[in-house]
């Protein structure tokens, strides 16, 4: 937060006023480390360092677009340890942490500069009216009051002289106000004049926010260039879907010997590598990693009006924002690094989700200094594992997955240790694809142009992004930015009776904005599943997806979905109906039996599927339960059988069969009598080899009889 006025100006010399959203600049030659476009998307509001201040001043305003953000040392080599913080929850500012600036500004030697440099429109206080802890909160207050001269207060607190840190991780969660006027800022100066005054000597801008702009955040350093310019690289950060800086979100600085890196709720959106200090003339006095390597001290602000905000005057301020205006800070906490020293921990709680010729894996990530992790997958239960790719954070979608197949997953993390031991196994079971339409839309990916519907009318198409993070298996962005609204029912036929069908109903609102505005019932065949639906409350933003899903049974073929209006009208943004893959049906055989009986080869019920059956010899078969006549020792062995349902076919199962050879009776003699034994079997006689045959009574082995003919035939009978 510079406290100067600026005068921008390109290297060409043209000069502009006010605003300088639009202003471009080449870098100057001295600058040689930065490349690329350079541009200024949001223009930082710092207040000069006392010493070696100048009174006119040329600023260059530099953003540097990465195409790719790195961790850097934080993820790969060491873990954050916490250094110093205050939880605010005690009843006032802890003044072993904190100090106060008061007035509207300062003096440089025996010049006054008033408006910190900024034109700022506040009085900072050291009052608990303006700055105070309640509820485990710090509030930075400020009000609209007549104070000093002044129209309105506010408050500023530092860490300087109290707590400096050079590196490290720097955490802030905080809420901001709205308004016209409003200026909230977290940032840090360096301690000691190392290199000079401002801003050769340095600062960093953690957050920084117009109040106009609920839904942006910038973060910013500024150094000298050669004359006292201030040279600036800077990036904003629009919140996803529609989030706002009125509610909480986690703003965070990593700073290392050659990076400092910005996020926002985890979300990195702006690195700078390259940077440097000069004095007087001078182009090069203190080249890279000056200024920046020096400890720094921490400043919490909430400015009214000033330079950054374009200077509104003060019937603007009082119009567009309601005093009091807070800024509320949950926690302040600075990191410092500490070394690893082994290979990560193993992920846990790998879930795998099938798409339409898609996985998508999510995961808990490792907790100790994972750089990458380690996709495996197998089509086989517990392995083995192959990579099929890598990802940096907790997620991955297996875009090379086929329908009508199963998959087992598992995910290892790396660093420059070596890898972690495996996470669990995941397995997704992909099924056939029934339809996918997007409604009030045009064909996308695996979605159709609207169709089957009756009423309901189409909506224009948003533009805005569609933030779907937390949704698994998500649609493409445009399903989520078309809608049918209104009363209307999707009716789809042509689908196999008996069979659980999975629908998917995606939404996002693209009209509404908070919730209440919009709330609907859905049936499904009928039956209520989705009643005073709130898609704003239920992800509690604007341009929000969220998907609903149900296990259905068609009706005579057809699963009908009506949309029904509660408060303002009904809508749609996509629906999906899956086939799931069949589930295995069990098998099971009559064994174990001997030879020249018949084998029975059993599978369980599976709705609607079709049955195939394979075996030793060849054997196929298309019966749910085929059977074996006379079967022979040679048809022992592993039988398997799939269910397939509209061309997908489940995992196999399987049943082992045993045929032994056939039993044999042995026949010794004893005296006049016969003794007769055999494994296994009914005994049978008969007087003649033709028959007919008879069963003996309480025949058991052994068995003992006298012959009654002159001639006796034994046989058995087994079953089946």
């Amino acid at each position: 937060m510079p406290m100067f006025p600026r005068i921008l100006s390109s290297t060409a010399g043209r000069s502009r006023g006010g605003s300088s959203a639009d202003f471009q600049s080449a870098v100057s030659p001295t600058s040689s480390r930065l490349h690329g476009r350079i541009h200024n998307t949001f223009r930082s509001k710092r207040r000069l360092q006392i010493g070696n201040l100048r009174h006119s001043r040329l600023e260059i305003c530099a953003t540097i677009l990465l195409a790719v953000f790195v961790l850097g040392p934080r993820a790969s080599e060491a873990a954050w340890q916490l250094a110093w913080s205050d939880e605010f929850n005690v009843t006032s500012i802890a003044t072993t942490n904190w100090t106060y600036d008061t007035g509207n500004g300062f003096y440089a030697g025996s010049t006054w500069i008033s408006g910190w440099g900024n034109n700022e429109l506040e009085y900072y206080t050291s009052r608990t009216n303006n700055v105070y802890v309640s509820g485990g909160l710090l509030h930075i207050a400020a009000l609209q009051e007549s104070y000093s001269g002044f129209n309105y207060t506010s408050g500023r607190i530092k860490t300087t002289g109290l707590f400096t840190q050079q590196y490290g991780r720097f955490e802030f969660r905080a809420k901001l106000p709205s308004g016209t006027g409003t200026w909230p800022a977290i940032w840090m100066l360096p301690q000691n004049s190392t290199y000079g005054g401002w801003p050769n000597n340095g600062e960093i801008d953690i957050m920084e926010n117009k109040g106009t702009s609920t839904t942006q955040v910038g973060g910013t350093i500024h150094f000298g260039g050669a004359n006292g310019n201030d040279v600036y690289f800077t990036q904003n950060y629009t919140l996803p879907s529609g989030g706002s800086v009125t509610n909480f979100h986690l703003y965070a600085l990593e700073w290392t010997s050659n990076s400092i890196t910005w996020s926002v709720d985890g979300t990195i959106y702006e690195v700078q590598t390259n940077w440097w200090s000069n004095v007087g003339t001078s182009t090069n006095t203190y080249p890279y990693p000056a200024p920046f390597n020096q400890p720094f001290y921490i400043l919490l602000n909430l400015a009214i009006g000033g330079n950054f905000l374009g200077n509104p005057s003060t019937n603007t301020i009082n119009s567009g924002t309601t005093f009091p205006a807070e800024m509320q800070v949950d926690y302040v906490r600075a990191y410092v690094q500490v070394p690893y020293t082994n290979a990560p921990d193993a992920p846990a709680n790998l879930t795998a989700s099938p798409g339409n010729g898609k996985v998508f894996l999510t995961w808990t990530a490792s907790t100790n200094g994972a750089t990458a992790y380690n996709i495996k997958r197998s089509n086989t239960n517990g392995g083995p594992f192959a990579i099929i790719g890598s990802a940096a954070g907790n997620t991955y979608t297996d875009t090379t997955a086929n329908n009508c197949s199963t998959y087992y997953y598992t995910v290892s993390a790396t660093n420059s240790f070596g890898e972690s031991t495996n996470s669990n196994q995941a397995t997704a079971s992909l099924g056939s694809y029934a339809l996918a339409v997007n409604s009030g839309g045009g064909a996308i990916g695996q979605f159709v142009a609207d169709t089957d519907f009756s009423g309901g009318t189409q909506a224009s198409p948003s533009s805005a992004i569609i933030d779907s993070s937390a949704v698994t298996a998500p649609a493409p962005q445009s399903v989520y930015q078309s809608e049918r609204y209104g009363n209307f029912t999707y009716t789809f036929t042509g689908l196999t009776s008996g069979l659980a069908y999975k629908v998917r109903l995606h939404f996002a609102e693209i009209y509404w904005s908070s919730p209440g505005q919009r709330e609907f019932n859905v049936f499904i065949n009928g039956a209520e599943v989705l009643t005073n639906f709130d898609i704003v409350a239920v992800t509690g933003a604007e341009n929000r997806a969220t998907v609903r899903e149900f296990s259905v049974t068609p009706t005579a073929g057809q699963i009908a979905i009506q949309y029904s209006t509660v408060v303002d009208n009904a809508k749609s943004s996509g629906i999906e109906i899956l086939l799931q893959r069949p589930s295995s049906p069990m098998a099971t055989n009559n064994g174990p039996i001997y030879a020249g009986s018949t084998l029975n080869l059993t599978a369980s019920t599976v709705v609607g599927a079709s049955y195939s059956w394979t075996g030793p010899n060849g054997f196929t078969s298309s019966t749910q339960n085929p059977s074996i006549t006379n079967a022979g020792v040679n048809a022992s062995g592993s039988y398997a059988v799939t269910a397939t349902i509209a061309g997908c076919a489940s995992l196999p199962d399987t049943t082992a069969a045993s045929i032994n050879p056939a039993p044999v009776i042995a026949i010794q003699h004893s005296g006049t009598n016969l003794i007769l034994t055999w494994p296994a079997g009914v005994l049978q006689s008969a007087t003649n080899a033709a028959g007919p045959w008879t069963s003996v009574a309480n025949a058991n082995s052994p068995y003992t009889n006298g012959p009654v003919q002159p001639a006796q035939f034994y046989r058995l009978r087994v079953s089946p």
